[in-house]
């Protein structure tokens, strides 16, 4: 199996509404550690990875290496491809990446805390693109629906401010029904 991972990594992945060792963490380092957890258990799979902002580049063409994915995603960063979130770019580059290989099943997963902020490519069109190109496409929503909270740097230390982040789970719905795959939401339990 050939898997794309596309990974959010906008601004409003910095909300602190996750826990790990009971200690509040970002969004970011939630989907960090399972996905690093997701890489080892797939031992025989190539993996690439994609990472948007409001920009989507490729961090990894697909590989084998385990050792080189854990270690790429380890040392992504809040707002490395831009404040924004470009879903539909996301996807067109992880289509990219798996179109002309030859492969028993060709995956790509997105995971987004958000909508798509940008103008051009929607999402829609991007998943009908990879539909016609027989890529199975599965959605991941990450946070809740109440305002979450983020550290805010004030010349009197740092503050927790509440902010909602509109998760467009309409959308990822049906990305995730264009692309043949299914929607998952991930909130802290």
């Amino acid at each position: 199996v050939d898997i794309v991972l596309c990974l959010d990594a906008s601004g409003s992945m910095q909300a602190l509404d996750f826990k790990l060792d009971d200690e509040p963490v970002s969004r970011l380092a939630a989907v960090q550690k399972v996905v690093l957890d997701f890489i080892e258990k797939r031992e025989l799979d190539r993996i690439g990875l994609v990472v948007f902002g409001t920009h989507a580049f490729t961090q990894a063409p697909l590989t084998s290496d385990k050792g080189l994915l854990v270690n790429l995603v380890k040392r992504m960063e809040i707002g490395m491809a831009g404040d924004k979130t470009a879903i539909g770019p996301a996807i067109a580059v992880g289509g990219k990446r798996l179109k002309d290989l030859e492969a028993k099943s060709k995956i790509l997963i997105l995971l987004t805390d958000g909508r798509q902020t940008v103008d051009g490519l929607t999402p829609a069109e991007a998943a009908e693109a990879l539909q016609a190109l027989d890529i199975k496409i599965y959605t991941i929503g990450v946070g809740g629906t109440e305002p979450a909270p983020f550290a805010v740097k004030t010349p009197f230390g740092t503050k927790i401010i509440r902010q909602r982040v509109d998760l467009d789970e309409e959308t990822l719905m049906k990305v995730a029904e264009i692309g043949g795959g299914q929607y998952f939401r991930a909130v802290e339990t």
